[in-house]
């Protein structure tokens, strides 16, 4: 046999410059992706366009179609590995450390899921919102009605339009309002407020938007009590204890702070909020959810205390990988006992709520699929 020297040559250089390609590629790509070191000013972009298919036994596979080296997926075949970015809240705030959880629940099986996690602290929900819609993180938290608002366009978001690529991927725990009083008070439900010397937070505090929105569905003003008293958070509790106001407004999530130090000798109880006021409310700003004061943990209750409160929501873009989202609510609800004692503010989190409690955008397909094959959803 006769071989032609020169066009071996031909051949054995061009499967050379193509080996070369495959090998490099990957590794350009690896060193162009930024370093994550928590930097507001360091993103990296999680934009991935999904793709379902058919085994051969009919089974859908979750896989992603290749795209032009972004995060991480180079590779043209469904084991690729799909990196997303998860944009969280404040290093010293709850969500940053839910997150950093998060992410350790899909790495450690990320040889299976070929899905790696990683974590920014962010300047919360506003900053996280804008960068999703940029294309700058896979997943991030978000206070309930600032998701709201993002794909509808209101608000702080009606300059930039509504975003109708957010999707929704699981709701965390509730924060609803507490309204507190003296034990000898008298005030047993919301309406004894009525002629009360009150003290709802600063006029531009969550609390107060909050109980603001109940009101208007009461079509209570501020001429229904004796006094509104302008009262900041820190100092609530000493002015019920000092008489100096009747009841007093918290969110849920700071009452350790607030009732660490309480002195023995002030008895204090929680009053419930609930009435068809409450519901009309969160049938109208679907961002609202019901919520309660778990017994035993502030104040000797011995039972719940119901309320409502907006809540934490985990929302991606429609963009995000389905593989992605799919591995993260899987890892988080097949592990969710492990997951709620990871961190106080997990305790409260129920399965049967996670696809629906305060949410108020459509579900992630990833999500979806999910929640169906663990029969969550109604």
């Amino acid at each position: 046999m006769v071989i032609n020297s020169t066009r071996w040559s031909e051949n054995l250089r061009k499967l050379t410059t193509k080996s070369i390609l495959v090998l490099v590629i990957p590794m350009l790509v690896f060193a162009c992706s930024p370093e994550q070191n928590n930097s507001l000013l360091d993103t990296e972009v999680a934009e991935n366009t999904d793709n379902e298919s058919i085994d051969e036994d009919g089974i859908e596979q979750l896989t992603d179609q290749p795209t032009a080296a972004i995060s991480g997926d180079v590779l043209p075949f469904s084991k690729q590995e799909t990196h997303v970015i998860l944009g969280t809240g404040n290093v010293q705030g709850a969500y940053f450390p839910i997150g950093g959880v998060i992410c350790r629940l899909l790495n450690r099986h990320k040889e299976i899921n070929n899905v790696r996690c990683s974590l920014e602290s962010t300047a919360g929900s506003v900053y996280n919102l804008t960068e999703l819609r940029e294309g700058n993180f896979g997943l991030v938290v978000s206070q309930s009605d600032w998701q709201y608002h993002a794909y509808n366009g209101s608000s702080t978001f009606e300059k930039e339009g509504p975003n109708k690529d957010l999707r929704a991927v699981f709701a965390l725990e509730a924060d609803p309002v507490t309204l507190i009083v003296k034990a000898n008070s008298g005030i047993n439900q919301l309406n004894d407020l009525a002629d009360r010397v009150v003290s709802l937070g600063y006029t531009r505090s969550l609390q107060h938007r909050v109980i603001d929105d109940l009101f208007a569905t009461m079509q209570w003003d501020d001429s229904k009590f004796k006094e509104i008293v302008r009262v900041s958070d820190p100092n609530q509790v000493e002015a019920l204890c000092s008489d100096k106001v009747e009841a007093a407004l918290f969110l849920m999530s700071s009452l350790n702070d607030y009732l660490r130090d309480l002195d023995p000798a002030c008895e204090l109880k929680f009053v419930p909020i609930e009435s068809e006021y409450v519901d009309q409310v969160i049938a109208e700003k679907p961002y609202y959810r019901s919520g309660i004061i778990p017994a035993g943990k502030y104040l000797g209750t011995s039972e719940d205390i119901p309320s409502f409160g907006l809540g934490a929501v985990f929302v991606a873009s429609e963009k995000t990988s389905v593989k992605a989202i799919y591995s993260i609510v899987k890892e988080v609800v097949e592990n969710i006992n492990d997951f709620r004692a990871l961190h106080p503010s997990l305790q409260t989190i129920e399965l049967n709520e996670m696809p629906y409690a305060g949410v108020a955008v459509p579900l992630h397909d990833g999500a979806t699929r999910f929640y169906r094959e663990a029969r969550l959803l109604k």
